[in-house]
């Protein structure tokens, strides 16, 4: 069965999206992320501003880290006759974001032996020219 939840008109287009969890949805414009709840009568959120590292790339993933406070945008390119990855690691807490070479990423929390609280992950991979890492 198919229902109408919510709806919105946005003033750019949107170049991929993804639901980072239960109730939101991840927009991704040219410019732009976007989250948007799906409860009450809410509209999409701008997170950050696209990095220009990530101008003319195709989006490939948008990831968000357990308490949401840790955002990842990745794309890929053509250049010099290899797939090149792009991300954008952007921290919500600060407001900045760094850009990475890197095709995929993932967050993850570990348990540490002699810590009390659970250690938070960033991992991402990359090919390069000369191979991966």
């Amino acid at each position: 069965m198919k229902s109408k939840i919510k709806s919105h008109l946005m003033h750019e287009d949107i170049v991929y999206w993804k639901w980072i969890n239960i109730k939101t949805l991840g927009l991704v414009s040219e410019t732009a992320v976007y989250h948007w709840s799906m409860e009450g009568d809410s509209q999409p959120t701008k997170m950050f501003d696209r990095h220009l590292s990530l101008n003319g790339c195709q989006i490939i993933n948008y990831r968000v880290n357990g308490d949401e406070k840790w955002l990842l945008l990745v794309g890929i390119s053509a250049q010099a006759g290899r797939v090149v990855g792009a991300m954008q690691l952007y921290s919500k807490d600060r407001g900045v974001s760094q850009p990475i070479e890197g095709h995929a990423g993932a967050f993850a929390q570990i348990k540490l032996d002699g810590s009390v609280a659970p250690t938070k992950l960033f991992t991402f991979s990359v090919r390069g020219a000369t191979g991966a890492k």
